[in-house]
């Protein structure tokens, strides 16, 4: 398992603004069925070119890449930098991945692609020949392809009430 924090830049006065655990395939498919939507496969990210590694020379970053294209990874985000906050408010949410063409919006795609010197479709060629899971992208993975929400509700906090028991799982 790797553990990865998340800036937003790759500045010295970055904000942390989230975490992401990545696992392999196999570990991945040793989750109970109902943890697995929480899990999003990295193989688009990778072989789209939207995933790269500032400041890694390219040899390097393949030789990563080649590893992360086949895992999966679950992220929470408790910073959403994108509202303008200046402090992390609200709940962390969970956060999936790009899974395919048309979710990255066109606008920030330039500005990342300006701001970090890359090309995507570049990108992209060059990866086309990386490979992701052995046994493909799991059904479950990635939401199950539907929309997840985070929720609060609140729980006592007495071992015999079986609201308590439950969220212990």
């Amino acid at each position: 398992m790797r553990q990865c924090l998340i800036y937003d830049t790759p500045e010295a006065d970055a904000k942390l603004i989230g975490l992401e655990y990545i696992i392999s395939e196999n570990l991945f498919l040793t989750l109970p069925d109902e943890e697995k939507p929480l899990w999003h496969s990295h193989l688009y990210e990778v072989k789209s070119g939207v995933l790269f590694m500032p400041r890694v020379p390219g040899p390097i970053e393949r030789q990563d890449l080649e590893k992360v294209c086949k895992t999966y990874g679950k992220t929470i985000h408790f910073w959403q930098i994108d509202k303008g906050d200046n402090l992390p408010l609200g709940l962390p949410q969970l956060m999936m991945t790009l899974t395919r063409d048309g979710q990255l919006d066109d606008e920030l795609a330039r500005d990342v692609e300006k701001r970090f010197g890359v090309s995507f479709e570049k990108e992209r060629a060059k990866r086309a020949d990386m490979a992701g899971p052995t046994h493909g992208i799991h059904p479950l993975a990635n939401g199950g392809g539907k929309g997840l929400i985070t929720k609060l509700r609140e729980l006592h906090c007495n071992r015999t009430d079986p609201s308590f028991a439950s969220s212990q799982l």
